[in-house]
């Protein structure tokens, strides 16, 4: 019964996810054929690789004609280092496969989800993030599809995916800002990214500003 709560109380909070994430997934589709890549391997790269950040910087390469070892090394975030030493302090100790299953979809937004609910006192986490898994990857998958049968009919630009992305990342950061280490390392991270955007390639550009905000939290003390 506690499990059951905790997987529909996941279905709810991602709600949100579900609509925007489907957005990206459309809008990826589009500029994926854009860039060249067929439409079978435009929804196979959704798939499999289920990172929205490497996957429009994978796109963003493949426009500019980059070598294929610098688009593969685009899927190398470097944040999922200590997402997953997180996620695996959160579920406890689990079975291989389970732990596995939670690796497959280790992303932002459902990775924010899970860390606010075990602090809200959620009990089965593992269903909770399951839930929350099952609305990103089905949305993320239906919005690519959705985006490569539509083409050249949608331009990310004119609709303002640039702002889209941030006020998502700006919503799931909001309800764990409450100290003021936690406003030093908001504003770190902020600042990093506007510097990695001007001087960086866009592959290591997220991956950069992450890792110098989370090293400035870990040192910085309350």
């Amino acid at each position: 019964m506690l499990r059951d709560a905790s997987f529909r109380r996941g279905l709810k909070d991602s709600a949100l996810i579900f609509l925007a994430v489907g957005s990206f997934g459309l809008f990826y589709g589009v500029l994926a054929v854009d860039a060249g890549l067929s439409q079978t391997l435009t929804i196979v790269s959704s798939v499999v690789i289920v990172s929205g950040a490497a996957q429009f910087a994978m796109v963003g390469l493949l426009a500019t004609g980059a070598a294929p070892v610098l688009i593969a090394a685009t899927g190398l975030g470097l944040r999922h280092l200590p997402m997953s030493a997180t996620l695996s302090r959160l579920i406890g100790p689990r079975h291989v496969f389970t732990r596995l299953r939670m690796a497959f979809i280790l992303v932002d937004e459902t990775f924010g989800l899970t860390v606010r609910a075990a602090a809200a006192g959620v009990t089965d986490l593992v269903a909770y993030k399951t839930a929350a898994d099952l609305m990103l990857y089905s949305s993320w998958i239906i919005g690519t599809t959705v985006g490569v049968m539509l083409g050249s009919a949608i331009d990310p630009v004119a609709v303002g995916i640039d702002v889209l992305f941030g006020l998502l990342f700006l919503g799931l950061a909001a309800p764990f800002i409450r100290s003021r280490r936690d406003r030093v390392v908001a504003g770190t991270a902020i600042a990093c990214t506007l510097i990695a955007i001007e001087v960086l390639p866009t592959a290591w550009q997220l991956t950069t500003a992450a890792g110098a905000a989370s090293l400035i939290g870990t040192f910085l003390h309350e």
